[in-house]
């Protein structure tokens, strides 16, 4: 246990770290982007005697590295500045979409890990039909995000209309609530969803595969099959249970590429969500809220690594005791 809390006060201080310096990047990209902060307060048709008078009233003139020290101290105290396009402060805009943007990434994610793992496993105890559950999903892991969402949009929504075309939900639900109005929401949800669990499905399913693969050649297996035990019995009973703790860290070190994914989807199916807010706020050349969300943004990714590195750490002492 010392040992694995010495590793959890290291990880937690390199992420620190880590959060820091990517936060001073951002930083120092949004400073130099064309436009700055004054332009996109004043207007882009505003004097230069206006933006001078800009700059000075929210002390924009100041050093770099002082406004990033006050912008971190700031951030730390919750306070995250005042959007620039929304007028509202930008905390308040980020939680108010972060729960569409976790609705969207837990319904992918959870969906990718079940059909992953079962495709995973099957296909590791079915040599022939394993090759062509491994290829497909090779095959559909390189995918662009974006382009599956398009074929969404042309075929079972806008052609078919089984679906939505974009947004969360409908007026009428809205107004309707209750049991309607989730219903909505699922509806909504759908081609969302599986445009961005689609890829990481297929992702799950190597994990899975590789990994029932090792643990088929094991000596467990050998004796369960002695005893008489069923090939289905020893593949969803025992192999299953071991290869779930590799599946639970590789889904903890998903979650960066899951919101890159969902910023696309977002934009594209008009969810609104922190990803569509993020979209808005390159957009509009609005710092404070570029700088808070993906402040966050990057604090989540972090956190989720650092907790997929405490689990493997506790699975395997191997990572806490590190090579003899």
């Amino acid at each position: 246990m010392r040992g694995l809390a010495s590793t959890a006060l290291r990880a937690t201080m390199a992420a620190l770290l880590a959060w820091l310096l990517i936060q001073a990047l951002l930083f120092t990209l949004v400073q130099a982007a064309p436009g700055g902060p004054a332009v996109a307060l004043a207007g882009d048709f505003a004097t230069r005697e206006t933006q001078a008078e800009v700059v000075r009233s929210f002390a924009l003139d100041r050093p770099a590295h002082e406004q990033f020290v006050a912008f971190v101290l700031r951030m730390a105290q919750g306070d995250w500045g005042v959007s620039y396009h929304f007028r509202r402060p930008v905390a308040e805009l980020v939680i108010e979409r972060l729960g569409p943007t976790l609705l969207l990434m837990a319904s992918a994610l959870t969906i990718a890990v079940a059909a992953g793992r079962a495709l995973g496993l099957w296909a590791a105890a079915h040599r022939n039909g394993g090759v062509v559950v491994t290829v497909a999903a090779t095959a559909v892991y390189a995918l662009p995000v974006f382009w599956v969402g398009q074929l969404l949009m042309l075929g079972p929504a806008l052609e078919w209309g089984w679906f939505p075309l974009g947004g969360m939900r409908d007026v009428r639900s809205v107004v309707a609530g209750g049991p309607a109005a989730w219903a909505d929401v699922a509806r909504h949800a759908a081609l969302p969803v599986f445009a961005l669990a689609l890829q990481q499905t297929a992702f799950f399913v190597t994990v899975a595969h590789a990994k029932a693969r090792v643990e088929l050649r094991q000596d467990y297996v050998r004796a369960a099959r002695s005893r008489g035990i069923a090939e289905r019995g020893i593949l969803w009973g025992h192999v299953a249970r071991n290869v779930a703790p590799q599946i639970a860290t590789a889904a903890l070190n998903r979650v960066g590429m899951m919101f890159t994914g969902a910023v696309l989807v977002e934009t594209l199916f008009a969810w609104p969500g922190l990803g569509r807010l993020l979209a808005t706020g390159i957009l509009s050349r609005d710092h404070p809220l570029l700088l808070g969300a993906f402040g966050l943004v990057t604090a989540a990714v972090l956190f989720a690594s650092l907790t997929a590195d405490l689990v493997q750490a506790r699975l395997d002492p191997r990572v806490v005791e590190g090579p003899r």
